[in-house]
């Protein structure tokens, strides 16, 4: 921990917080930046919530903080997309721009919307730009055949149902971003299933290794056991449920929860002792039983293969 972080924690201590409510405020960050966050950068965001003004008169303290995002630890490829994916990061070179609309909003304003087409070594798509961030494509280097990384898109279908990555309001273009060599474009003629299976290789991990990492998981592979299912009551009165499985590979076993209606789909679905793929998992560590856990995102998928 650096001398301005281990500051800011001792902050936070002399302010009354304990050291598991700070990590509790450290990991709800985590969560919230969907891995693309590093413990230090999460502390420095819930000292300044907290009125710490340690680094209150430091102007690049933003981008101190953006420095310890590290987006291309996250890059997927185009083709590895999936409707109702969030926090997206791909990145490719531009080569389709299209031309900008304008359209009237309910309030009578006047709106814009652009998009443009990016390929990297597998696939294509377009990228979707509403009002305010039509402006990147008026930049004088966003031309064709530049490299492009999107930061914090979501996937959906547009009018004509084929998929787009539409920019998020927090979401972000990076032009000829740093540290990223971005190979050969889009094969042709390149049979899908090769692709796919090339994709969750690169992208799978076994269950062992995951004690080594933290954040955003593509792929983990294995034997399902189901622990429990819960109905919960919350705050608000609302029911909700909450499913606990074991996952079991030949390495290790770890735990995944799946909340809501997801945990209701999924012990349909599931048998124990199936042998199953999930996708687009979330992994922390719980402060309770001190176990690294995965946890299913809006976008996860399990299948049984």
């Amino acid at each position: 921990m650096t001398e301005r972080a281990e500051q800011i924690y001792e902050a936070l201590m002399e302010l009354g917080f304990s050291e598991e409510e700070i990590n509790s405020k450290i990991n709800v960050k985590l969560q919230e930046y969907q891995g693309f966050m590093t413990k230090e950068g999460a502390l420095y965001l819930v000292g300044k919530e907290n009125g710490i003004n340690i680094y209150s008169s430091d102007p690049n303290i933003q981008n101190e903080i953006e420095e310890l995002i590290d987006y291309n630890d996250f890059a997927i490829n185009i083709s590895d997309i999936i409707e109702g994916m969030q926090n997206i990061v791909i990145t490719g070179r531009i080569k389709e721009i299209f031309k900008i609309k304008k359209f009237t909003k309910k309030d009578n304003t006047l709106g814009f919307v652009g998009s443009f087409q990016i390929c990297d070594k597998y696939d294509c798509i377009k990228i979707v730009l509403w009002n305010q961030q039509v402006k990147n494509m008026e930049n004088k280097y966003f031309k064709k055949d530049e490299i492009i990384q999107v930061i914090g898109g979501y996937s959906k279908k547009g009018i004509d149902n084929d998929l787009e990555v539409h920019l998020s309001n927090k979401g972000k273009l990076v032009l000829a971003p740093d540290g990223v060599i971005l190979p050969e474009l889009i094969e042709q003629n390149r049979p899908e299933k090769v692709k796919e299976k090339e994709i969750e290789k690169k992208f799978s991990f076994r269950i062992k290794n995951l004690q080594e990492k933290e954040g955003f998981i593509r792929y983990v592979k294995g034997i399902v056991h189901i622990d429990e299912l819960r109905e919960l009551t919350l705050k608000d009165g609302e029911k909700s449920f909450l499913l606990k499985l074991i996952l079991n590979d030949n390495t290790d076993s770890i735990r995944i929860n799946i909340w809501g209606l997801k945990a209701i789909e999924c012990i349909k679905s599931i048998n124990d002792g199936d042998n199953v793929k999930i996708s687009n998992l979330f992994l922390k560590l719980n402060s309770y039983s001190n176990e690294k856990e995965l946890n299913f995102t809006k976008s996860s998928r399990l299948e049984v293969i």
